[in-house]
């Protein structure tokens, strides 16, 4: 399978992670990079939930983001680094383990004082959808997209790490929009989980039409 990673960031990003990946010790492993991972979502929870008793605690949680950057970002890089890959099993053990350290990040959003559980979980259904999307279409392309239109989750870490110090900076307060009472965030985010499934909707129509043109153009079309 094709790993493409045309993100906003990526060219930077692989020359950092090249950089990182010849200083590793030896004892580090790609599993063990997972499993950190996970750790740095599970404080970026952590992080959330104690900026119930201090804003100051929003660093915290950008420190998980980084740090769940770190294992979810190196641990394929070393594999292939090493010549170590095993494709079926780090693409399975990736993209699942990718669900869990999702879920952590947004519930730690959503049990915060500045987000709602309700729209931080939308936004993770959003960006699920189109991970979804990528997954399905590298199963029939054979093409894996690791960002779209320029987005990837290394993207989504940076615009999460910056609504972070923005809160730390001036604040949430509550905003009275009808019958909802919302923040900032709130809107940022129903803003992006819209955007999400727009493309989302798009993306499949487009590819859908495509395939389907396609496949009615080859000798045989015996339908699905």
């Amino acid at each position: 399978m094709n790993r493409i990673h045309n993100s906003i960031v990526g060219a930077v990003e692989r020359r950092a992670l090249n950089w990182l990946v010849r200083r590793l010790p030896s004892f580090v492993t790609p599993d063990a990079l997972t499993a950190f991972g996970i750790f740095g979502a599970a404080l970026t929870l952590i992080g959330y939930l104690l900026t119930a008793w201090s804003p100051g605690f929003l660093w915290l949680a950008c420190l998980g983001l980084i740090f769940h950057w770190f294992g979810d970002s190196l641990d394929g890089t070393l594999a292939r680094f090493r010549q170590i890959e095993r494709p079926r099993y780090g693409y399975f053990l990736d993209q699942t383990v990718d669900v869990i350290g999702n879920l952590l990040i947004c519930l730690g959003m959503g049990l915060s004082a500045y987000v709602r559980l309700d729209i931080a979980l939308l936004a993770l259904s959003g960006y699920h959808a189109l991970s979804i999307y990528s997954l399905v279409k590298a199963c029939v392309s054979r093409d894996f997209h690791i960002s779209i239109i320029g987005f990837g989750p290394t993207e989504m870490r940076i615009l999460i790490i910056v609504m972070n110090v923005n809160i730390f900076l001036f604040g949430a307060p509550m905003l009275t929009m009808g019958p909802l009472t919302m923040t900032w965030c709130d809107v940022t985010l129903l803003l992006m989980t819209a955007g999400f499934f727009a493309l989302f909707v798009y993306l499949v129509f487009d590819y859908a039409g495509h395939l389907a043109r396609d496949e009615n153009s080859s000798p045989r079309s015996d339908g699905r």
